[in-house]
């Protein structure tokens, strides 16, 4: 199983790119993690042009057989222990998952109508960087909880 984390890039907070790969390392003890921030080229006359392009970039690198869960403020809220057990299924599967993360304008619609589930962080709007973090953290608050490691404390 690989989990897949697919966002536009680049990176413009260097404490977010320093924590994503502090938490990459910290989690490839356990599992394969991928992160991958293509980049938007180009300047946008508009919302939507932006959109399209961010579609485009994402939608080709999101891998055939992936399970893909979007984040959105709208998703679903699962507490620790139930992000767990939602990882815990791919991990007997042995399927794949992607957490593809929209730019700055979000995602297109056909981006969240091709989503298998769609899940919230917080139902703050957060920025795609600070959620790229925060994805990272629960990512591997959740593996070591069902690695038995102490980093999560009830």
């Amino acid at each position: 199983m690989i989990i897949h984390i697919l966002a536009p890039g680049p990176l413009k907070y260097p404490f977010v790119k320093e924590g994503l790969e502090y938490f990459q390392k910290l989690l490839s003890k356990w599992i394969k993690i991928k992160v991958e921030l293509p980049k938007v080229r180009g300047s946008f006359q508009s919302r939507e042009a932006r959109v399209l392009a961010e579609e485009e970039l994402l939608e080709n690198r999101i891998p055939d057989g992936s399970y893909t869960v979007l984040l959105d403020e709208k998703g679903a809220n699962l507490n620790t222990r139930e992000f767990c057990l939602f990882l815990e299924r791919f991990f007997h599967t042995n399927r794949n998952i992607v957490f593809l993360i929209g730019g700055p304008e979000g995602v297109s619609s056909k981006l969240k109508r091709r989503a298998d589930f769609t899940l919230t962080l917080s139902p703050l709007t957060l920025n795609h960087e600070i959620a790229l973090l925060v994805l990272a953290e629960a990512l591997f608050r959740a593996v070591s909880l069902l690695r038995g490691h102490p980093y999560h404390r009830d």
